[in-house]
């Protein structure tokens, strides 16, 4: 007797049929409490469960993304199945060896460089599976995973190849390091979207952001056969998701990313369209194997002046950053640093806000009028960021101040020694991707200091328990990111009075 009927409607959604207890149970499962929801009215009112639903009993359908959850939920609860318009067999396939070296080989003859184990291992995943994330972290080389899997997608006859990038720089650098690693008929294949670029439809593989895409028709997306998202964990954002979804006929969805959300509805959102994790590697073991620079992260606790503290004890917390933000001797810390440091080492430091960029750049010319000073936001054409990240490369003692949102992900900064986190985040994702920045290797440098700046105005009450201020409790969660992926770490305490 079959408990369950699982159909395929297309490469984004699943139709399900069967009994009613077992659709209410999939209706429960894949369901997730939205963030704030407890504050709705509709909540409040008991017109809404507070969750985001991804299975409609209405129509039966579920994202694809998660057949394979599905599947092994069934076979947990001995559920009778029959899966129509797709073979369970075939969900993943066995590549040919002789042919996969051979054509491994064919597409690396001209780069000069060879896969390392953990990559080769990382594309035969993608390439069997045709569905997933590779959950790979930052500097293990995931644009050239990328390379070899579009470059075979290419060769099987995927005429229609999408690569998603999360901004404007790392279209220029996705298709600057697909040169790299030897597409060398790029200028005949590769076509970009965004920053003024359009898209020439005559070309098989299209390298564009999200935004540029967000205002297509729907059935634009129905041309590609295959998906490839770099930074998968943006994918939460549901104008990406939206994108994904209408990708009904990508017979490959595949993603790459070092950090995942830890919010349980975001990784919800990933996995309805990509699917499961399939492979996965930490920074740390890359670090141990000499791949990755050795980094320390230095947690520099700033002592604010006790009369400072008690003015300013129990603000909300945007009045806590915007008051830390602007006291004016919180700059002698980058003083501190940047004096302490080798004078040849390229410092990248990073703000939330435009105006604490501002004025940032303003004091470090102004305090430092020997070194180059750059500075990367929004508002700096996407040409001008792959440029400055590019010269980097053959400067020494340069500073760039920017912006988490430009420059947390994906960026490739080799020659990077220091990071300094001039503004509080306890973004796992944000905090792993900015790490990465200066763990790739380079020539000039034998590990990478992570500066994290904790402003400090905690204080005793009278009955001698300490209170912690809103970045002081933020810190703590950046440390358990750090002890996580098994960083070292040092503690050091800077007074400002």
């Amino acid at each position: 007797m079959t408990n369950l009927t699982i159909s395929k409607i297309n490469e984004s959604f699943l139709e399900i049929e069967g009994e009613t207890d077992i659709i209410s149970e999939i209706y429960s499962r894949y369901a997730e409490y939205k963030s704030g929801y407890q504050f709705s009215n509709a909540y409040k009112n008991r017109a809404w469960d507070g969750k985001t639903h991804f299975f409609n009993p209405r129509t039966g359908y579920l994202p694809y993304g998660f057949l394979q959850d599905l599947l092994a939920f069934c076979k947990r609860n001995s559920y009778v199945y029959e899966l129509q318009g797709v073979d369970e067999n075939k969900l993943t396939r066995t590549l040919d060896e002789s042919k996969y070296k051979e054509s491994i080989q064919y597409f690396m003859r001209n780069s000069g460089k060879t896969l390392r184990d953990y990559q080769d291992e990382a594309i035969r995943v993608g390439l069997s599976n045709k569905r997933g994330i590779l959950l790979s972290c930052t500097g293990s080389g995931k644009s050239l995973m990328i390379y070899n899997i579009v470059r075979s997608l290419r060769k099987e006859g995927y005429n229609h190849v999408l690569i998603v990038v999360p901004t404007i720089p790392l279209i220029y650098q996705m298709r600057d390091d697909l040169v790299d690693y030897g597409y060398d008929d790029a200028d005949d294949e590769i076509t970009i979207q965004g920053d003024g670029n359009k898209e020439d439809e005559n070309k098989p593989v299209l390298i564009s952001t999200w935004e540029s895409l967000q205002h297509k028709d729907i059935d634009y997306f129905e041309k590609f056969d295959a998906v490839l998202v770099d930074e998968t964990h943006g994918a939460r954002a549901m104008k990406l998701f939206g994108i994904l979804q209408y990708c009904i006929n990508a017979h490959v969805k595949l993603g790459t990313t070092g950090t995942l959300p830890t919010d349980k509805l975001d990784q919800m959102k990933i996995q309805a369209n990509l699917g499961n994790v399939i492979y996965e590697l930490k920074s740390h073991s890359l670090i141990q194997q000499g791949v990755l620079s050795p980094i320390t992260i230095a947690n520099l606790f700033v002592k604010y002046p006790p009369e400072f503290i008690m003015q300013n004890k129990s603000r909300e917390y945007r009045e806590e950053v915007r008051i830390v933000e602007s006291y004016e001797p919180r700059y002698n810390v980058l003083e501190y640093i940047i004096s302490n440091r080798n004078k040849s080492h390229n410092i990248m430091i990073l703000v939330n806000h435009v105006q604490h960029l501002k004025d940032t750049v303003r004091y470090l010319k102004d305090k430092f009028p020997d070194r180059k000073v750059e500075s990367i936001s929004g508002a700096v054409k996407g040409k001008v960021r792959n440029d400055i990240r590019k010269n980097l490369n053959d400067e020494d003692g340069t500073i760039i101040v920017a912006t988490y949102q430009t420059c947390s992900t994906g960026v490739n900064i080799p020659k990077l020694h220091d990071v300094i986190l001039f503004a509080n985040s306890k973004s796992k994702i944000v905090v792993l991707q900015t790490i990465g920045r200066g763990l790739r290797k380079h020539a000039t440098k034998n590990k990478v200091v992570l500066w994290d700046i904790i402003d400090d105005l905690s204080y005793e009450t009278r009955t001698h328990r300490v209170v912690d201020n809103y970045c002081v409790k933020h810190w703590r969660e950046r440390q358990a990111y750090y002890e996580g992926e098994k960083f070292k770490t040092v503690e050091q305490a800077y007074r400002l009075y």
